[in-house]
């Protein structure tokens, strides 16, 4: 969640949101920790939330997310619709139902990868 901190200054889906802001991530863990796994793994989560608002549903413009920063400040936009626009409407009243539905089409979509993942770290385990 953490590329959503641009919501405190009002500039969400914009640098934070860019797989720039992912190396640097993984660059300062890196920097802080000397753990080469623990900053592939920051890059890589920090990628993955770019890649699932690039997937979503965005209603506000600008709409996408500006994927490519610092080498482009365009904002790149999939149209596929694969996840809902989580709302911050709290004042409508469809606000919980669409919010409800919402994260539980995120979990019926991601559960699953998920659950290979545990599945295969479990295995490999012994």
């Amino acid at each position: 969640m953490a590329p959503d901190v641009d919501f405190l200054w009002g500039g969400h889906n914009r640098q934070t949101h860019s797989l720039g802001a992912a190396i640097i991530a993984g660059l300062v863990v890196f920097a802080w920790k000397r753990d080469r796994r623990l900053a592939i793994a920051v890059t890589l989560s920090w990628g993955s939330h770019v890649l699932f608002d690039w997937l979503g549903s965005d209603d506000t413009p600008p709409l996408g997310v500006m994927a490519l920063w610092p080498l482009s400040s365009d904002f790149y936009f999939a149209n596929a619709f694969v996840f809902e626009a989580i709302s911050r409407r709290y004042w409508l009243d469809n606000f919980v139902s669409h919010n409800t539905w919402a994260v539980a089409k995120e979990v019926i979509l991601l559960g699953p990868v998920l659950a290979l993942v545990w599945f295969v770290r479990r295995r490999r385990a012994g």
